[in-house]
Formats: structure tokens, C-alpha cells, sequence
């Protein structure tokens, strides 16, 4: 049989986020002098990469080194507000317990930092579930740039195709369409009505069964 995939966006699917690092960036933006739209930022930058959001907000070219350093500080004001609440999307293991007992291979891409897939995966004990990460650190185009999700497929081995990704960002379904994949909303961060491209939208994986989703 052709190998079939699931590919998982991480803030916002893996983990219900979006609201934690929206106000980390509008803490860390007020330190900088700027105020920013949560509308704003959850509708034109949420799925960016780091970097990218801060060309974004600060409106002029970022170095890579500056870039490092100011991304740090957001992500330790977001790791701060979000620790000792961090769980999985409800019904997210057995969904992926139940994607794994039919074969399917299972990755994640994400525009986040490494030191963010970390706290994530590592800290729920997420890692061994997935066969295959890309992280911004691993592509030069982040979402709506399909690079992020066929860079995942090719890791994995499934042609863009027969791969099914989950995404709670417009840019992230874009990204996925672009990629030639079927896509599944999230509407943690956006309500369904506003995913144009989907096959289908879901608040959370309690009751979804993988098998049905493939037919």
C-alpha cells in the first residue's frame, strides 16, 4: 500500500496556545514601543516565523542576530505564562494512537523556535509519537510557503498528496494547499467560517477517527 501521512501544525493544534503567545508578543511589542491588533496578529502573522514577525511589527530588515536575541525574549515570556498550563489539545493521544496503529506517518511542522518544539513535545512527552519535525530553524520560507510542509512529507516519505495536515492558522491552511495537501481546521485561533480551503473543521480531536478522516 501507498504510505499515508498526518501532518500536525504544533501552537494552536498540538497545544490550544494561540492566546498565550498572542499575549507574549503584545507584551513583548509594548516593551519595544509598539502596540499591536490581537485581530491583527492572529489573522496576518500567526503561523510566521519568528523572524518574519518582526520584520512584520517593527516594519525594517532584522538581522539574524538581532532577531535571535529578541526572539529569546518573547519565548521566555511565553514559556513563562504558558508552563503551568500546558496540556495537549483534547483527544490529540488517542487520536495519534490510533493514526499510528493504522500506519500512517505522523510529523509536525511548525513556524516555531527549536527551543519552543522542545517545551512542547519534550515537555507534554509528545516526541515519540511523531517520525519527522520541521521547525523554522529547518526552512528559509515559513507559511504561507508550502516549503515547511513538503519539506515534512519528504522527510517522511509520503508524496504531498497522500498527506493530511491540521492547522489553526490561515497562513498554515494556505501553506498546506499550496503543498498540494488536504487540509483539516483547527478553530482554536479562527472560527470555521473563516478557513476557505478546508476539507473540514474541528475544535479538537475528541470523536474524530482517523480511519473515516482517510476515506
Amino acid at each position: 500500500m501507498l504510505k499515508r501521512a498526518f501532518l500536525f501544525d504544533m501552537d494552536g493544534v498540538i497545544v490550544d496556545n494561540m492566546a498565550v503567545h498572542a499575549e507574549a508578543w503584545r507584551i513583548f511589542f509594548r516593551r519595544h514601543g509598539l502596540r499591536i491588533n490581537l485581530a491583527e496578529f492572529h489573522e496576518r502573522t500567526a503561523g510566521m516565523p519568528s523572524h518574519e514577525v518582526l520584520v512584520y511589527y517593527f516594519k525594517r530588515p532584522v538581522t539574524k542576530k538581532e532577531a535571535a536575541a529578541l526572539t529569546a525574549a518573547k519565548e521566555k515570556a511565553y514559556q513563562k505564562l504558558y508552563k503551568a498550563h500546558m496540556a495537549p489539545l483534547k483527544g490529540l493521544i488517542k487520536f495519534l494512537k490510533s493514526a499510528k496503529a493504522l500506519g500512517l506517518k505522523l510529523g509536525v511542522g511548525t513556524g516555531g523556535a527549536e527551543t519552543n518544539v522542545d517545551f512542547v513535545l519534550d515537555g507534554l512527552r509528545l516526541r515519540g509519537y511523531f517520525e519527522a519535525v520541521v521547525s523554522a530553524k529547518n526552512v528559509r520560507r515559513g507559511k504561507p510557503h508550502p516549503e515547511t510542509f513538503l519539506l515534512l512529507a519528504r522527510r517522511l516519505g509520503v508524496a504531498p498528496s497522500r498527506c493530511v495536515v491540521f492547522e489553526d492558522s490561515l497562513l498554515g491552511e494556505e501553506s498546506a494547499r499550496r503543498a498540494g495537501m488536504k487540509v483539516v481546521a483547527v478553530t482554536t485561533s479562527h472560527p470555521a467560517a473563516n478557513f476557505k480551503k478546508s476539507f473540514l473543521a474541528v475544535k479538537n480531536f475528541s470523536g474524530i477517527e482517523p480511519r473515516l478522516l482517510l476515506k
